[in-house]
């Protein structure tokens, strides 16, 4: 093998050793491509003001018909700035199974504090859904369909006060809309 050959091959298999991809690492932009340009002068931009409760998470598709039950399952208490994850889980309580081809990114998530606001909103800046997914739950069955991530901070970066929070959940894709139990947190600084 020429010399060329064998840099070629070993910097091959270095790119795919590194090639996995999850929904955590999917890049925003595809290789070689650039964010367009901003323009010079943005224009102004209120904050939002906090929700009293309204959802920001998809509330469009049609009730699963099969009877099911959803929930979040990860941990309790969390500390602002370390990352961890919960896993929306889909319970098959029918006696025919729930087959789900739908987009990789279709669990959608918000945090809300303990006076009900959403602090968290609904992340919509993932292009996840190029990839499909087969989530299919037989009778009696549980299975994860995607796991979500949050770090104690909320939409702008900022750490949150500790306290009692809320991760509500919701999977809205193959046509139907599946709604998690709330699941609640203690956020520690």
């Amino acid at each position: 093998m020429t010399p060329r050959l064998l840099l070629t091959a070993a910097l091959l298999g270095t790119s795919l050793a590194h090639a996995q991809t999850t929904i955590f690492t999917i890049p925003a932009l595809p290789p070689g491509r650039t964010a367009p340009a901003t323009p010079a002068t943005p224009a102004p931009t209120t904050p939002a003001a906090p929700s009293t409760g309204a959802t920001t998470l998809p509330t469009t598709g049609e009730v699963l018909e099969i009877p099911h039950s959803a929930a979040l399952s990860g941990a309790g208490s969390l500390k602002v700035g370390q990352a961890d994850t919960w896993t929306f889980t889909l319970s098959n309580q029918g006696e025919e199974p729930i087959r789900l081809e739908h987009g990789a990114c279709d669990v959608r998530f918000e945090v809300l504090n303990a006076a009900g606001q959403v602090v968290r909103p609904n992340p919509t800046d993932t292009i996840c859904t190029l990839q499909i997914v087969l989530t299919e739950v037989g009778p009696g069955e549980t299975m994860d369909v995607q796991a979500i991530r949050w770090d104690g901070r909320d939409a702008q970066g900022r750490a949150l006060p500790a306290g009692e929070y809320i991760i509500r959940a919701v999977f809205s894709g193959a046509g139907v809309r599946i709604v998690a139990e709330d699941f609640p947190v203690t956020l520690e600084n």
